[in-house]
């Protein structure tokens, strides 16, 4: 099962995630829960303090 982190601003206004290694936008995936949320941890500093994310589970294969 694949991860994804989706994050927000007060006003529930999505924030894009572009991959800059591999030029995907709008979603990052992760192996394990536990991953994504260290790319959380890792990237809060760049974000408003405000700002809210959900990690989704994603079934391998699907969009």
């Amino acid at each position: 099962m694949k991860f994804i982190v989706k994050a927000f601003d007060l006003d529930g206004q999505e924030f894009d995630f572009v991959n800059t290694v591999i030029g995907e936008e709008n979603e990052v995936s992760f192996e394990n829960e536990k991953a994504a949320q260290a790319f959380v941890e890792g990237i809060r500093i760049s974000f408003p303090s405000a700002f809210q994310y959900k990690i989704i589970s994603k079934e391998d294969g699907r969009k």
